[in-house]
């Protein structure tokens, strides 16, 4: 997995071979390409086109398999964070005045599967270590409105803190990855949590607070909940 620190070691070449798989659709589906192509559309010989696809596999970024026309490329999920990686660090740039982003989503009832996983011990210990709070059992879910999708995602691209993955009792639980946040007027530690593994849609946010947000802020389904994510905090310090 590239974290924080080496993204930046990906060359030029290799970046631009992971957004050009990715403007092909990569990351929703396997595509066919061939390293004649890539040779012709970066200006590099086979063998090079095939060494950078060889080692974006080794990295864990992309899947590579060949196919009777010539490769099957899918991105990886490490694949896809680290192009909403580089995006983040891009709006940064260009917008060094950015402080904060602001998204609004409505409440929704999910099936309580929150209370479940935020309950595992090996969770709980973590979150209580990394983030500094032990989380209500229980989060409030967000269907991001439309327009704060693409806020969402830049979200995503920043660096969380994250919760590890374990096993137990033979079943698999997997990474979490948290972005602290904060909704106005009301104190409380709040974190936008998304697991690696889920069924609910890219524009879903769950968050865990050390209170009981529904509660707090006497929420009912529908009920819209702004929360602000702010720039000046190093949540990716611990991000391996």
């Amino acid at each position: 997995m590239v974290n924080k620190t080496n993204i930046f070691h990906l060359s030029s070449r290799e970046v631009s071979l992971l957004i050009y798989l990715a403007q092909n659709r990569a990351i929703e589906k396997e595509i066919e390409i061939t390293t004649t192509k890539l040779a012709e559309v970066f200006s590099i010989s086979q063998q090079t086109a095939s060494r950078c696809l060889l080692k974006l596999g080794e990295m864990g970024i992309i899947t590579w398999k060949s196919s009777p026309k010539g490769s099957l490329v899918q991105l990886r999920p490490a694949g896809v964070s680290i192009l909403h990686k580089f995006r983040f660090e891009i709006e940064r740039a260009l917008h060094p005045d950015l402080t904060s982003i602001t998204i609004r989503g409505n409440v929704f009832s999910g099936l309580g599967e929150g209370k479940y996983y935020i309950s595992r011990t090996l969770y709980m210990q973590s979150f209580v270590s990394k983030l500094g709070y032990k989380p209500y059992l229980g989060t409030l879910n967000l269907r991001i409105q439309t327009n704060d999708s693409d806020r969402l995602d830049l979200i995503r691209g920043s660096w969380p803190v994250i919760i590890p993955g374990f096993e137990e009792e033979g079943r698999r639980f997997g990474d979490v990855l948290c972005y602290p946040l904060t909704i106005p007027k009301i104190d409380a530690k709040i974190a936008g949590i998304i697991p690696r593994r889920t069924h609910y849609g890219p524009n879903i946010l769950e968050l865990i607070s050390d209170v009981c947000l529904r509660e707090v802020l006497e929420l009912d389904d529908g009920d819209e909940v702004t929360v602000v994510f702010s720039f000046d905090q190093n949540a990716g310090s611990d991000n391996k």
